[in-house]
């Protein structure tokens, strides 16, 4: 369940006044509403089909000299980062590796 309504079906109240439970829900939205918000959620969430990690190319981009050399440089850094994230997150209940560099899209396509 959502931590907000994704839509209302009434104008909210222009004054305060107490509501009762009948017009709370008649202005949030219905469950079939709710489950295709959650739904579609869920679908945006998952990782693309042609996923490939930040700084990794499904073909040689940079070959050889400097280039080839500060990529790898780049992607030694991204794994300590990982790793690192991965260490901290083994001590949390909860563990939040939203920002790990091996959980993060190469392209900015959307």
């Amino acid at each position: 369940m959502p931590n907000c309504p994704a839509s209302m079906t009434l104008l909210p109240p222009q004054t305060k006044v107490t509501l009762t439970e009948d017009e709370i829900l008649s202005i949030l939205p219905d469950i079939n509403s709710t489950c295709n918000l959650l739904i579609t959620l869920s679908l945006l969430s998952q990782p693309a089909a042609d996923y490939v990690p930040l700084c990794q190319y499904r073909e040689p981009v940079f070959s050889s000299g400097t280039p080839r050399r500060l990529v790898e440089k780049v992607q030694a850094e991204l794994r300590a980062i990982s790793d690192e994230i991965t260490d901290r997150n083994k001590k949390l209940e909860l563990p939040y590796d939203y920002m790990s560099p091996d959980r993060i899209e190469n392209s900015a396509a959307i």
